[in-house]
């Protein structure tokens, strides 16, 4: 971090308490947070954080690449799951992508999420596969990836007008209002299962 002139740390803590007493003064906009900590996990610091900083972005930096722990991270409302074998240029890019307002899986990660989704069904077993248009659960899985309205348009050979309507739609057949609730949204109901294809 200290490498990049985008980014300026100021504070590290080795437990959730201990940040959470200097959260207020300090006023972060993006939290790196360990799952394995003592007292409270990272996981379970997630809504302590967000109950002080409702703005606050937050990422699991972590060695723990079990389905169980992505998705309760994810379902808990983190910007963002990250292993901590990643290399430091695409980890400083990923934490810029949050930054920006994006949400962030890396590769290993949405690999593992894709393999959770069923092909034929969402997570509840119920058929809301109307909800959105192929086009539409495209764009929302590059939204999960973390690409922004920009790189979905080149991505798909879209104009960015047509990305920002897609978006919008989305939001509406969804009943969100953000990027987090239609990723959540997402693999609620089971759209968010087609990430490889945009993985290398």
């Amino acid at each position: 971090l200290a490498s990049d002139a985008a980014f300026a740390c100021v504070g590290s803590f080795s437990n959730a308490e201990a940040a959470l007493q200097k959260l207020t003064a300090l006023q972060p906009e993006l939290c790196i947070l360990d799952i394995g900590l003592p007292g409270m996990s990272g996981i379970d610091a997630i809504d302590a954080l967000r109950a002080q900083a409702p703005n606050l972005k937050i990422i699991l930096f972590t060695v723990f690449e079990d389905s169980e722990n992505i998705v309760r991270a994810i379902q808990k409302g983190a910007n963002g799951y990250i292993l901590k074998d990643t290399e430091p240029e695409l980890l400083l890019s990923e934490l810029k992508v949050v930054l920006l307002g994006g949400a962030t899986l890396t590769p290993k990660v949405a690999q593992k999420i894709s393999q959770l989704i069923p092909e034929s069904e969402s997570q509840d077993g119920s058929d809301d596969s109307n909800l959105l248009t192929r086009r539409q659960s495209e764009i929302l899985n590059l939204i999960a990836l973390g690409f922004d309205g920009n790189e979905i348009a080149d991505e798909l050979d879209l104009s960015a007008h047509t990305v920002r309507h897609h978006i919008e739609n989305i939001y509406q057949r969804l009943h969100v209002n953000n990027r987090r609730e239609a990723i959540r949204a997402g693999f609620k109901f089971g759209f968010l299962k087609n990430l490889g294809r945009w993985i290398s």
